[in-house]
Protein backbone atom coordinates (compact mmCIF):
# COMPACT_ATOMS: atom_id res chain seq x y z
CA UNK A 1 0.00 0.00 0.00
CA UNK A 2 2.98 2.05 1.04
CA UNK A 3 4.51 2.05 -2.48
CA UNK A 4 1.22 2.19 -4.41
CA UNK A 5 0.65 5.65 -2.21
CA UNK A 6 4.08 6.64 -2.95
CA UNK A 7 3.52 6.32 -6.60
CA UNK A 8 0.71 8.42 -6.82
CA UNK A 9 2.35 11.22 -5.09
CA UNK A 10 4.84 10.91 -7.50
CA UNK A 11 2.72 11.60 -10.40
CA UNK A 12 0.98 14.55 -8.51
CA UNK A 13 4.37 16.06 -7.60
CA UNK A 14 7.35 14.99 -10.46
CA UNK A 15 9.74 17.22 -8.56
CA UNK A 16 9.57 16.06 -5.30
CA UNK A 17 11.47 14.33 -2.85
CA UNK A 18 9.49 11.79 -1.39
CA UNK A 19 10.48 9.07 1.20
CA UNK A 20 8.76 6.05 0.26
CA UNK A 21 9.03 2.49 1.43
CA UNK A 22 8.92 -0.59 -0.26
CA UNK A 23 6.90 -3.93 1.12
CA UNK A 24 10.37 -4.42 3.28
CA UNK A 25 10.33 -1.24 4.83
CA UNK A 26 13.62 -0.30 2.46
CA UNK A 27 13.91 3.49 1.62
CA UNK A 28 13.14 3.79 -2.33
CA UNK A 29 16.32 5.88 -3.80
CA UNK A 30 15.57 8.63 -5.77
CA UNK A 31 17.44 8.53 -8.82
CA UNK A 32 17.72 11.71 -11.54
CA UNK A 33 17.62 10.73 -15.12
CA UNK A 34 19.52 13.28 -16.87
CA UNK A 35 18.51 12.56 -20.96
CA UNK A 36 19.12 14.76 -23.97
CA UNK A 37 16.30 14.28 -26.85
CA UNK A 38 15.58 14.87 -30.45
CA UNK A 39 19.89 13.64 -30.92
CA UNK A 40 21.81 10.67 -32.36
CA UNK A 41 21.77 9.21 -29.27
CA UNK A 42 17.74 9.12 -28.43
CA UNK A 43 18.00 5.33 -29.38
CA UNK A 44 20.55 4.89 -26.65
CA UNK A 45 18.57 7.01 -23.88
CA UNK A 46 15.12 5.49 -24.72
CA UNK A 47 16.74 2.09 -24.14
CA UNK A 48 18.08 3.29 -21.05
CA UNK A 49 14.87 4.60 -20.02
CA UNK A 50 13.14 0.87 -20.56
CA UNK A 51 15.41 -1.05 -18.64
CA UNK A 52 15.47 1.14 -15.58
CA UNK A 53 11.18 0.65 -15.62
CA UNK A 54 11.80 -2.77 -15.93
CA UNK A 55 14.08 -3.16 -13.27
CA UNK A 56 13.24 -0.27 -10.73
CA UNK A 57 11.42 -2.41 -8.17
CA UNK A 58 14.26 -4.92 -7.97
CA UNK A 59 16.61 -2.24 -7.76
CA UNK A 60 14.48 -0.33 -5.12
CA UNK A 61 14.69 3.01 -7.03
CA UNK A 62 12.58 5.46 -8.33
CA UNK A 63 13.69 7.65 -11.47
CA UNK A 64 12.67 11.73 -12.51
CA UNK A 65 13.44 12.41 -15.77
CA UNK A 66 15.13 15.52 -16.80
CA UNK A 67 15.83 16.51 -20.18
CA UNK A 68 16.70 20.22 -19.86
CA UNK A 69 19.01 21.37 -16.28
CA UNK A 70 18.77 24.74 -17.69
CA UNK A 71 15.46 24.98 -15.87
CA UNK A 72 16.19 24.48 -12.53
CA UNK A 73 16.29 25.84 -9.38
CA UNK A 74 19.22 25.67 -6.74
CA UNK A 75 19.31 22.92 -4.70
CA UNK A 76 17.03 20.85 -6.89
CA UNK A 77 19.66 18.07 -6.91
CA UNK A 78 19.85 17.92 -3.66
CA UNK A 79 16.67 14.96 -3.28
CA UNK A 80 18.21 12.52 -5.50
CA UNK A 81 20.24 9.73 -4.23
CA UNK A 82 22.08 9.15 -7.83
CA UNK A 83 22.39 10.90 -10.78
CA UNK A 84 22.51 9.44 -14.36
CA UNK A 85 23.97 11.64 -17.12
CA UNK A 86 22.71 9.90 -20.38
CA UNK A 87 24.59 11.85 -23.01
CA UNK A 88 23.59 14.92 -21.59
CA UNK A 89 26.83 17.19 -22.85
CA UNK A 90 28.32 19.13 -20.04
CA UNK A 91 28.03 22.86 -22.15
CA UNK A 92 28.65 25.58 -19.89
CA UNK A 93 25.68 27.73 -18.53
CA UNK A 94 23.13 28.81 -19.77
CA UNK A 95 23.87 26.16 -22.64
CA UNK A 96 22.34 23.29 -20.82
CA UNK A 97 22.87 23.59 -17.19
CA UNK A 98 21.28 26.66 -15.26
CA UNK A 99 24.36 28.48 -13.06
CA UNK A 100 22.53 27.35 -10.43
CA UNK A 101 21.87 23.53 -11.42
CA UNK A 102 26.12 23.81 -12.53
CA UNK A 103 26.45 25.09 -9.08
CA UNK A 104 24.61 22.43 -7.09
CA UNK A 105 26.26 19.56 -9.24
CA UNK A 106 29.84 20.65 -8.52
CA UNK A 107 28.66 21.16 -4.90
CA UNK A 108 26.81 17.34 -4.99
CA UNK A 109 30.00 16.26 -6.26
CA UNK A 110 32.54 17.48 -4.36
CA UNK A 111 30.50 17.14 -1.08
CA UNK A 112 29.29 13.68 -1.77
CA UNK A 113 25.59 14.15 -1.69
CA UNK A 114 24.56 10.91 -3.66
CA UNK A 115 25.86 8.72 -6.92
CA UNK A 116 27.00 9.30 -10.24
CA UNK A 117 26.91 7.81 -13.33
CA UNK A 118 27.68 9.21 -16.81
CA UNK A 119 28.02 8.07 -20.28
CA UNK A 120 29.30 8.74 -23.96
CA UNK A 121 28.46 12.66 -24.26
CA UNK A 122 28.69 13.54 -20.75
CA UNK A 123 32.58 14.04 -21.58
CA UNK A 124 31.80 16.47 -24.71
CA UNK A 125 34.58 19.52 -22.94
CA UNK A 126 35.67 22.27 -25.14
CA UNK A 127 34.91 25.05 -26.58
CA UNK A 128 33.20 23.03 -29.07
CA UNK A 129 30.02 23.56 -31.57
CA UNK A 130 29.00 27.13 -30.52
CA UNK A 131 29.01 25.78 -26.79
CA UNK A 132 30.44 28.62 -25.17
CA UNK A 133 33.57 28.24 -22.40
CA UNK A 134 34.87 24.95 -21.18
CA UNK A 135 33.65 24.44 -17.68
CA UNK A 136 37.07 24.02 -15.88
CA UNK A 137 35.37 21.75 -12.93
CA UNK A 138 33.45 19.43 -15.17
CA UNK A 139 36.89 18.82 -16.72
CA UNK A 140 39.02 18.15 -13.78
CA UNK A 141 36.12 16.09 -12.74
CA UNK A 142 36.43 14.07 -15.61
CA UNK A 143 40.13 13.29 -15.38
CA UNK A 144 41.69 16.77 -16.51
CA UNK A 145 40.74 16.37 -20.23
CA UNK A 146 38.97 18.19 -23.46
CA UNK A 147 37.10 16.59 -25.97
CA UNK A 148 39.05 16.15 -29.29
CA UNK A 149 37.82 14.05 -32.13
CA UNK A 150 35.94 10.80 -32.93
CA UNK A 151 35.78 8.12 -35.10
CA UNK A 152 33.27 8.02 -38.21
CA UNK A 153 31.74 6.21 -38.81
CA UNK A 154 30.67 3.94 -36.01
CA UNK A 155 33.18 1.55 -35.39
CA UNK A 156 33.41 -2.09 -33.37
CA UNK A 157 35.87 -2.20 -30.88
CA UNK A 158 37.42 -4.96 -27.77
CA UNK A 159 37.02 -3.57 -24.38
CA UNK A 160 39.49 -4.78 -22.08
CA UNK A 161 39.08 -4.69 -18.50
CA UNK A 162 42.12 -3.61 -16.27
CA UNK A 163 40.68 -3.50 -12.82
CA UNK A 164 39.25 -6.82 -11.70
CA UNK A 165 38.70 -5.82 -7.87
CA UNK A 166 36.16 -3.20 -8.46
CA UNK A 167 32.53 -3.36 -7.86
CA UNK A 168 31.54 -2.05 -11.14
CA UNK A 169 33.45 -4.52 -12.88
CA UNK A 170 31.94 -8.29 -11.42
CA UNK A 171 30.75 -10.40 -13.58
CA UNK A 172 32.51 -9.09 -16.59
CA UNK A 173 34.74 -10.85 -18.54
CA UNK A 174 38.44 -9.85 -19.69
CA UNK A 175 37.25 -8.60 -22.39
CA UNK A 176 34.12 -7.99 -24.63
CA UNK A 177 33.25 -6.39 -27.67
CA UNK A 178 31.11 -3.38 -28.07
CA UNK A 179 29.33 -2.81 -31.71
CA UNK A 180 28.47 0.36 -33.07
CA UNK A 181 30.01 2.85 -30.88
CA UNK A 182 31.23 6.19 -31.57
CA UNK A 183 34.80 5.95 -29.80
CA UNK A 184 35.79 9.71 -28.55
CA UNK A 185 39.38 10.84 -28.43
CA UNK A 186 40.65 13.23 -25.70
CA UNK A 187 44.15 15.73 -25.82
CA UNK A 188 45.51 12.96 -23.18
CA UNK A 189 44.38 10.03 -21.13
CA UNK A 190 42.62 10.94 -17.94
CA UNK A 191 44.72 7.62 -16.56
CA UNK A 192 47.51 9.44 -13.37
CA UNK A 193 43.63 11.74 -12.42
CA UNK A 194 41.40 8.50 -12.35
CA UNK A 195 41.27 4.76 -11.56
CA UNK A 196 40.87 3.27 -15.25
CA UNK A 197 38.43 0.37 -15.33
CA UNK A 198 38.88 -0.67 -18.71
CA UNK A 199 40.00 0.68 -21.74
CA UNK A 200 39.61 -0.05 -25.82
CA UNK A 201 42.31 -1.62 -27.58
CA UNK A 202 42.77 0.42 -30.60
CA UNK A 203 44.07 -2.08 -32.90
CA UNK A 204 39.90 -4.06 -32.75
CA UNK A 205 38.79 -0.88 -34.10
CA UNK A 206 36.71 -2.89 -37.19
CA UNK A 207 37.66 -0.23 -39.48
CA UNK A 208 40.80 1.82 -39.99
CA UNK A 209 41.02 5.03 -38.81
CA UNK A 210 44.06 7.20 -37.53
CA UNK A 211 41.81 8.49 -34.90
CA UNK A 212 43.61 7.14 -32.05
CA UNK A 213 44.85 8.10 -28.41
CA UNK A 214 47.42 5.02 -27.90
CA UNK A 215 46.24 4.95 -24.26
CA UNK A 216 42.54 4.62 -24.58
CA UNK A 217 40.48 4.28 -20.81
CA UNK A 218 36.92 3.86 -21.80
CA UNK A 219 35.61 3.41 -18.28
CA UNK A 220 37.01 5.10 -14.71
CA UNK A 221 35.91 6.44 -11.39
CA UNK A 222 37.38 9.46 -9.94
CA UNK A 223 38.45 9.02 -6.58
CA UNK A 224 39.53 12.75 -5.92
CA UNK A 225 35.53 13.02 -5.48
CA UNK A 226 33.47 11.94 -2.46
CA UNK A 227 30.55 10.81 -4.86
CA UNK A 228 30.81 7.78 -6.07
CA UNK A 229 31.07 8.03 -9.48
CA UNK A 230 31.01 6.47 -12.85
CA UNK A 231 32.06 7.22 -16.50
CA UNK A 232 31.23 5.23 -19.94
CA UNK A 233 32.79 6.56 -22.53
CA UNK A 234 30.60 4.12 -24.50
CA UNK A 235 27.07 4.89 -24.89
CA UNK A 236 26.23 5.74 -28.13
CA UNK A 237 23.55 3.03 -29.94
CA UNK A 238 20.76 1.20 -27.68
CA UNK A 239 22.48 -1.53 -29.18
CA UNK A 240 24.80 -1.64 -25.44
CA UNK A 241 21.63 -3.03 -24.45
CA UNK A 242 21.79 -6.15 -25.99
CA UNK A 243 25.35 -6.41 -24.63
CA UNK A 244 25.65 -8.47 -21.76
CA UNK A 245 28.85 -7.23 -20.52
CA UNK A 246 26.80 -3.74 -20.63
CA UNK A 247 24.39 -4.64 -18.91
CA UNK A 248 26.46 -6.34 -15.91
CA UNK A 249 28.43 -2.77 -15.87
CA UNK A 250 25.65 -0.92 -15.63
CA UNK A 251 23.64 -2.64 -12.96
CA UNK A 252 26.80 -3.31 -10.97
CA UNK A 253 27.46 1.04 -11.28
CA UNK A 254 23.91 1.65 -10.28
CA UNK A 255 24.11 -0.38 -7.00
CA UNK A 256 27.47 0.43 -6.49
CA UNK A 257 27.63 4.16 -6.31
CA UNK A 258 24.16 3.67 -4.08
CA UNK A 259 25.92 1.98 -1.53
CA UNK A 260 24.21 -1.73 -2.57
CA UNK A 261 27.83 -3.01 -2.99
CA UNK A 262 31.48 -2.67 -1.33
CA UNK A 263 35.15 -3.10 -2.63
CA UNK A 264 36.51 -6.40 -0.98
CA UNK A 265 39.64 -7.57 -1.55
CA UNK A 266 39.48 -10.96 -3.18
CA UNK A 267 42.06 -14.07 -1.75
CA UNK A 268 44.30 -15.16 -4.26
CA UNK A 269 44.83 -11.75 -5.69
CA UNK A 270 47.48 -9.06 -5.08
CA UNK A 271 45.39 -6.08 -3.53
CA UNK A 272 46.96 -3.27 -5.99
CA UNK A 273 46.20 -5.31 -9.53
CA UNK A 274 43.55 -2.73 -9.98
CA UNK A 275 46.01 0.04 -10.15
CA UNK A 276 49.42 -1.44 -10.78
CA UNK A 277 51.10 -4.47 -12.86
CA UNK A 278 51.93 -7.05 -10.86
CA UNK A 279 54.49 -8.45 -12.74
CA UNK A 280 56.44 -7.97 -16.09
CA UNK A 281 57.27 -10.67 -19.09
CA UNK A 282 59.85 -10.44 -21.94
CA UNK A 283 59.04 -12.42 -24.97
CA UNK A 284 61.26 -13.48 -27.16
CA UNK A 285 60.78 -14.52 -30.90
CA UNK A 286 62.27 -14.33 -34.33
CA UNK A 287 60.50 -13.42 -37.39
CA UNK A 288 63.14 -14.87 -39.59
CA UNK A 289 62.71 -18.46 -39.14
CA UNK A 290 60.86 -20.66 -40.88
CA UNK A 291 57.31 -19.86 -41.45
CA UNK A 292 55.40 -22.31 -39.64
CA UNK A 293 57.18 -21.15 -36.43
CA UNK A 294 56.80 -17.97 -37.37
CA UNK A 295 52.89 -18.39 -37.76
CA UNK A 296 52.84 -19.87 -33.91
CA UNK A 297 54.88 -17.00 -32.63
CA UNK A 298 51.92 -14.87 -33.84
CA UNK A 299 49.64 -16.67 -32.33
CA UNK A 300 51.46 -17.22 -28.67
CA UNK A 301 51.96 -13.01 -28.34
CA UNK A 302 48.29 -12.78 -28.89
CA UNK A 303 47.37 -15.41 -26.90
CA UNK A 304 49.45 -13.99 -24.15
CA UNK A 305 48.54 -10.17 -25.03
CA UNK A 306 45.03 -11.39 -23.48
CA UNK A 307 46.02 -13.35 -20.87
CA UNK A 308 47.35 -10.49 -19.91
CA UNK A 309 44.25 -8.13 -19.47
CA UNK A 310 43.30 -10.54 -16.53
CA UNK A 311 46.39 -11.66 -14.47
CA UNK A 312 47.75 -8.04 -14.63
CA UNK A 313 51.01 -8.20 -15.72
CA UNK A 314 52.78 -5.85 -18.43
CA UNK A 315 54.71 -7.65 -21.68
CA UNK A 316 57.34 -6.52 -23.67
CA UNK A 317 58.04 -8.48 -27.09
CA UNK A 318 61.11 -8.12 -28.80
CA UNK A 319 63.07 -9.95 -31.54
CA UNK A 320 66.44 -8.39 -29.97
CA UNK A 321 67.33 -10.19 -27.48
CA UNK A 322 70.54 -7.97 -26.88
CA UNK A 323 68.41 -4.82 -26.19
CA UNK A 324 67.22 -6.82 -22.99
CA UNK A 325 69.79 -8.64 -22.18
CA UNK A 326 70.89 -6.43 -19.12
CA UNK A 327 67.48 -5.99 -18.23
CA UNK A 328 66.59 -9.14 -17.33
CA UNK A 329 66.47 -8.98 -13.58
CA UNK A 330 63.25 -6.32 -14.41
CA UNK A 331 61.37 -9.65 -15.76
CA UNK A 332 59.80 -12.52 -13.48
CA UNK A 333 59.80 -14.56 -16.76
CA UNK A 334 60.85 -14.80 -20.12
CA UNK A 335 59.28 -16.60 -22.74
CA UNK A 336 60.98 -18.18 -25.49
CA UNK A 337 59.50 -18.62 -28.45
CA UNK A 338 60.89 -20.65 -30.82
CA UNK A 339 63.82 -18.84 -30.83
CA UNK A 340 67.13 -18.97 -28.23
CA UNK A 341 69.56 -16.28 -27.66
CA UNK A 342 72.49 -16.58 -30.06
CA UNK A 343 75.39 -14.30 -29.29
CA UNK A 344 77.71 -15.64 -26.07
CA UNK A 345 77.16 -12.15 -24.61
CA UNK A 346 73.51 -13.17 -24.69
CA UNK A 347 73.34 -16.61 -23.80
CA UNK A 348 75.62 -15.49 -20.47
CA UNK A 349 73.16 -13.13 -20.03
CA UNK A 350 69.86 -15.46 -19.58
CA UNK A 351 72.46 -18.28 -18.12
CA UNK A 352 73.05 -15.63 -14.82
CA UNK A 353 69.61 -14.46 -14.86
CA UNK A 354 68.30 -18.50 -14.59
CA UNK A 355 70.77 -19.47 -12.28
CA UNK A 356 70.01 -16.11 -9.72
CA UNK A 357 65.87 -17.10 -9.78
CA UNK A 358 64.42 -16.14 -12.97
CA UNK A 359 61.70 -17.68 -14.51
CA UNK A 360 61.12 -19.69 -18.03
CA UNK A 361 58.90 -21.27 -20.53
CA UNK A 362 60.21 -22.34 -23.81
CA UNK A 363 58.37 -23.04 -26.42
CA UNK A 364 59.50 -25.73 -29.31
CA UNK A 365 62.70 -24.65 -31.09
CA UNK A 366 64.17 -22.66 -28.19
CA UNK A 367 65.24 -25.75 -26.89
CA UNK A 368 66.75 -27.17 -29.77
CA UNK A 369 70.18 -28.34 -29.22
CA UNK A 370 72.33 -30.47 -31.86
CA UNK A 371 75.57 -30.68 -32.55
CA UNK A 372 75.72 -27.45 -34.00
CA UNK A 373 74.38 -24.90 -31.33
CA UNK A 374 77.59 -24.42 -29.62
CA UNK A 375 75.55 -23.98 -26.10
CA UNK A 376 76.91 -26.37 -23.52
CA UNK A 377 74.93 -24.95 -20.56
CA UNK A 378 71.48 -25.74 -22.78
CA UNK A 379 72.06 -29.39 -22.36
CA UNK A 380 72.59 -28.85 -18.76
CA UNK A 381 70.02 -26.32 -18.07
CA UNK A 382 67.07 -28.59 -20.03
CA UNK A 383 68.29 -31.70 -18.26
CA UNK A 384 68.63 -33.25 -21.61
CA UNK A 385 71.06 -34.96 -24.33
CA UNK A 386 71.20 -33.40 -28.18
CA UNK A 387 68.07 -33.12 -30.51
CA UNK A 388 67.61 -36.88 -31.99
CA UNK A 389 64.61 -36.95 -33.78
CA UNK A 390 61.23 -35.32 -35.34
CA UNK A 391 57.76 -36.97 -36.33
CA UNK A 392 57.23 -34.77 -39.97
CA UNK A 393 54.88 -33.98 -41.15
CA UNK A 394 52.64 -32.58 -37.98
CA UNK A 395 50.74 -34.73 -36.65
CA UNK A 396 48.31 -34.88 -33.54
CA UNK A 397 49.29 -36.99 -30.93
CA UNK A 398 47.77 -38.88 -28.15
CA UNK A 399 49.00 -37.44 -25.27
CA UNK A 400 49.65 -39.48 -21.21
CA UNK A 401 50.31 -37.34 -18.09
CA UNK A 402 53.38 -38.09 -15.94
CA UNK A 403 52.86 -35.97 -13.29
CA UNK A 404 48.93 -35.31 -12.82
CA UNK A 405 49.20 -33.93 -9.01
CA UNK A 406 51.78 -31.77 -10.46
CA UNK A 407 50.27 -27.44 -10.71
CA UNK A 408 51.09 -27.44 -14.44
CA UNK A 409 49.10 -30.63 -15.11
CA UNK A 410 46.40 -31.24 -11.99
CA UNK A 411 43.65 -29.56 -14.68
CA UNK A 412 44.38 -31.51 -17.33
CA UNK A 413 42.73 -34.72 -18.50
CA UNK A 414 45.11 -38.10 -17.78
CA UNK A 415 44.91 -38.19 -21.67
CA UNK A 416 43.99 -36.27 -24.17
CA UNK A 417 44.74 -35.69 -27.73
CA UNK A 418 47.33 -32.57 -28.36
CA UNK A 419 46.92 -30.25 -31.67
CA UNK A 420 49.44 -31.32 -34.86
CA UNK A 421 52.62 -29.81 -34.32
CA UNK A 422 56.24 -30.99 -35.34
CA UNK A 423 57.23 -33.22 -31.73
CA UNK A 424 61.24 -33.43 -30.99
CA UNK A 425 62.74 -35.77 -29.43
CA UNK A 426 65.96 -35.94 -27.20
CA UNK A 427 68.52 -38.73 -26.21
CA UNK A 428 69.07 -39.37 -23.79
CA UNK A 429 65.51 -38.62 -22.78
CA UNK A 430 65.46 -35.78 -19.79
CA UNK A 431 63.77 -38.39 -17.86
CA UNK A 432 66.75 -40.21 -16.87
CA UNK A 433 67.88 -37.27 -15.41
CA UNK A 434 67.14 -36.60 -11.12
CA UNK A 435 66.27 -33.24 -11.31
CA UNK A 436 64.19 -33.38 -14.21
CA UNK A 437 59.68 -34.11 -13.65
CA UNK A 438 58.61 -35.28 -16.56
CA UNK A 439 55.14 -33.60 -17.09
CA UNK A 440 53.68 -34.79 -20.22
CA UNK A 441 54.71 -37.59 -23.23
CA UNK A 442 53.55 -38.42 -26.31
CA UNK A 443 52.16 -42.39 -25.73
CA UNK A 444 54.14 -44.97 -26.68
CA UNK A 445 51.02 -45.98 -28.62
CA UNK A 446 51.60 -43.85 -31.06
CA UNK A 447 54.61 -45.47 -32.89
CA UNK A 448 54.88 -45.83 -35.17
CA UNK A 449 54.74 -41.77 -35.02
CA UNK A 450 55.54 -39.76 -38.84
CA UNK A 451 55.18 -40.42 -42.20
CA UNK A 452 58.25 -38.88 -44.04
CA UNK A 453 60.20 -38.67 -40.54
CA UNK A 454 59.34 -41.31 -38.74
CA UNK A 455 59.62 -42.00 -34.89
CA UNK A 456 59.94 -45.78 -34.52
CA UNK A 457 60.59 -46.62 -30.45
CA UNK A 458 62.14 -44.15 -27.19
CA UNK A 459 60.72 -42.30 -24.49
CA UNK A 460 59.22 -39.14 -26.12
CA UNK A 461 58.73 -36.53 -23.07
CA UNK A 462 56.86 -32.96 -24.50
CA UNK A 463 56.62 -30.83 -21.36
CA UNK A 464 58.63 -31.38 -17.94
CA UNK A 465 60.37 -28.76 -15.41
CA UNK A 466 64.35 -29.18 -14.03
CA UNK A 467 63.85 -28.44 -10.53
CA UNK A 468 67.06 -27.38 -10.28
CA UNK A 469 65.65 -23.84 -12.13
CA UNK A 470 61.97 -22.03 -11.69
CA UNK A 471 61.40 -23.25 -15.81
CA UNK A 472 58.96 -25.26 -18.28
CA UNK A 473 59.66 -26.81 -21.49
CA UNK A 474 56.51 -27.26 -23.50
CA UNK A 475 57.61 -29.44 -26.65
CA UNK A 476 55.10 -28.11 -29.39
CA UNK A 477 54.97 -24.64 -31.11
CA UNK A 478 55.13 -25.59 -34.95
CA UNK A 479 52.04 -23.90 -37.01
CA UNK A 480 48.67 -21.84 -36.75
CA UNK A 481 47.09 -24.93 -34.76
CA UNK A 482 48.64 -24.54 -31.39
CA UNK A 483 45.67 -22.42 -29.59
CA UNK A 484 43.05 -24.28 -31.36
CA UNK A 485 42.26 -26.38 -28.24
CA UNK A 486 41.34 -25.57 -25.07
CA UNK A 487 43.30 -28.26 -23.12
CA UNK A 488 46.52 -26.92 -24.90
CA UNK A 489 45.55 -23.78 -23.91
CA UNK A 490 44.99 -24.63 -20.56
CA UNK A 491 48.27 -26.33 -20.52
CA UNK A 492 50.18 -23.09 -22.08
CA UNK A 493 47.89 -20.89 -18.86
CA UNK A 494 48.95 -23.19 -16.12
CA UNK A 495 52.73 -23.71 -17.32
CA UNK A 496 53.15 -19.75 -17.11
CA UNK A 497 51.06 -19.00 -13.89
CA UNK A 498 53.15 -22.11 -11.99
CA UNK A 499 56.89 -20.57 -13.43
CA UNK A 500 55.39 -17.27 -12.17
CA UNK A 501 54.21 -17.87 -9.09
CA UNK A 502 58.10 -19.41 -7.84
CA UNK A 503 59.68 -16.18 -7.97
CA UNK A 504 61.64 -15.72 -5.39
CA UNK A 505 60.71 -11.86 -4.90
CA UNK A 506 57.13 -13.79 -3.85
CA UNK A 507 53.79 -15.02 -5.86
CA UNK A 508 52.15 -12.10 -7.18
CA UNK A 509 49.18 -14.02 -7.48
CA UNK A 510 48.95 -14.60 -3.84
CA UNK A 511 47.65 -11.51 -1.87
CA UNK A 512 49.90 -10.05 0.97
CA UNK A 513 48.13 -8.69 3.98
Amino acid sequence: MTRILSTLLLLVFAFVSLQAKDEKGAKVRQVLVVAEQGTPHQGFCDAARQWLEAHAERLNIQMTYVSDLSKTKKGYLNQFQLILQLNYPPYCPPQAWSKEAGADFEKYIDEGKGGYVGFHHASLLGDIFGAGPMWQWYSDFMGDIRWKDYIAPLADGTVIKEDVQHPVMQGVSSTFRVTKDEWYTYDRSPRGNVRVLARVDEDSYSIDTPVKMGDHPVIWVNEAKKTRNVYFQIGHDKELFDNLAFLTMFENSIRWTLGDTEEKEQEGYAADRGSAPRFRALFYWDPSEEEAHVRFDKDAINFFHHLSYGEGFLMDTTSNFSEYADKLSDYNIVIMLNSQPRGEKDRLAFQQYMEQGGGWLGFHAAAYNDRNTHWPWLNEFLGCGQYYSNNWPPQAAFVECDYPDHRVTSTLPEQWVAPASEFYQWEPSPRKNKDVQVLLSISPKMYPFGIKDVVKWGDFPIAWTNTKYRMVYLNTGHGEEGFGNATQNLLFTNAFRWVVSRSPKGDPFVNKK
